[in-house]
């Protein structure tokens, strides 16, 4: 897929590897629109890039289709989505005290990491499966972004669990969506250095996370997710895969990952 032209979605557009990926594909020709819960933020960071911004909740079914609406008619119908909006609280679901986490968080964050991600891709599809295309013509790509937590079995379970159905999501949905052209890869990244990974972890466990990466002895940078991002926009082979982009590190299991726990005592 040839990315000059297009019109992208990236959620969670604001910041991190979703504005690290927007930015690259507006260099490149690409009609950006961030969507983000901080409608004002993305608004913002869109307009450098001579994109739009939208304010969306991923988590709730009439936000997504009213900022797809808004994008089909402003920029035209999106062929390049990439879900990279999450919640990113790593809580243990009983505290070092066996205080239980609360059922709210169970639930906000597999409605946004789960429900939100098929919102976005079944809106996104739909619009596509309305253009007319000939046969086995690949109209679009679809890139999940997951966690290597997911398959290394990291800490915080609620957030483990919902990666976890990303990850399960790709191939099935790569098949679901074939007779409309539609490509779908998931990206596993580990140890990016972005907003949410600051927040979420002490200095102690980020420097334990250099330390546990052969050779490069560093987190990952935003940049090299958005560069995968690209490259998985123009290679039409990658379908239905999960790509790890994590340096080689594997999450250790007893880090210390703040972000939260302690609230729960």
């Amino acid at each position: 897929m040839e990315v000059a032209n297009r019109v992208a979605v990236i959620t969670g557009g604001g910041t991190g590897m979703g504005y690290a990926a927007a930015r690259l594909l507006a260099s490149k020709g690409t009609k950006v629109a961030l969507l983000g819960r901080r409608e004002a933020l993305v608004a913002e960071k869109a307009e450098p890039l001579k994109g739009i911004g939208i304010g969306c909740d991923i988590a709730d079914e009439a936000s997504v289709e009213a900022a797809l609406s808004a994008v089909e008619e402003r920029l035209g119908t999106p062929t390049i989505l990439i879900n990279s909006a999450a919640d990113g609280r790593l809580w243990n679901i009983v505290s070092p005290k066996g205080v239980p986490v609360s059922g709210d968080y169970l639930r906000e964050i597999l409605m946004t990491n789960v429900a939100g991600m098929l919102f976005m891709v079944r809106g996104f599809a739909a619009r596509l499966a309305r253009i007319e295309s000939p046969p086995q013509a690949l109209r679009g790509v679809v890139i999940n972004v997951s966690t290597i937590s997911a398959a290394d079995g990291g800490m915080g379970s609620g957030y483990v669990i919902s990666k976890g159905a990303v990850d399960a999501a790709g191939l099935s949905l790569a098949r679901e969506l074939s007779p409309w052209g539609i490509r779908v890869v998931t990206i596993a990244p580990g140890g990016i250095d972005t907003e949410m990974f600051r927040a979420g972890a002490t200095e102690g466990t980020n420097a334990m996370m250099k330390a546990l990466v052969p050779s490069l002895r560093r987190t990952g940078r935003p940049d090299e997710f958005a560069r995968l991002a690209l490259h998985i926009c123009e290679n039409d082979y990658l379908n239905g895969c999960n790509i790890r982009l994590d340096g080689g590190l594997r999450s250790p299991f007893s880090a210390d990952v703040g972000g939260g726990v302690e609230s729960l005592d």
